[in-house]
């Protein structure tokens, strides 16, 4: 009976550490967005991924630690997890990334821009390229 009990309470753990992590993976889709700006169907698809990863985790972690029966303090123990951390590490990361992005941003236009010119220059290059081509087909 105890050994019953004892892995009830080490899947309400894990329950509760899966939720946590995964509260943590959203939260670093969210940061990623903070610092890049994103299009409405490229979060779509993050979502959408996002959501099926969790969904086989749920289901993964249930087959392992409980030959996949539902119980209901596994779910509780996955929505405290998240409860828990949104209210305590979430915040905290979330505030730091809010107040780096602006200093982030800046940063990145720095190293970007000279890869953004050559990639204009080789595209003028090209274009170029293709007006002489063309020119050169019409005369013949």
């Amino acid at each position: 009976m105890a050994d019953l009990i004892y892995d009830e309470m080490t899947l309400f753990g894990i329950c509760l550490l899966l939720g946590a992590f995964l509260a943590f993976l959203y939260d670093l889709i969210r940061i990623l967005r903070l610092l890049i700006p994103h299009k409405d169907v490229i979060v779509d698809i993050e979502d959408l991924a996002f959501w099926i990863f969790t969904a086989w985790m749920v289901f993964k972690t249930l087959v392992v630690y409980n030959r996949g029966a539902l119980r209901a303090y596994a779910f509780i123990g996955m929505f405290l997890g998240v409860v828990i951390y949104a209210f305590t590490l979430s915040k905290l990361l979330l505030k730091f990334f809010r107040l780096i992005t602006p200093y982030w941003k800046k940063c990145f236009r720095i190293i970007i821009s000279p890869v953004t010119y050559l990639i204009g220059f080789i595209r003028k290059m090209l274009k170029n390229i293709v007006t002489e081509v063309k020119i050169a087909i019409k005369g013949r």
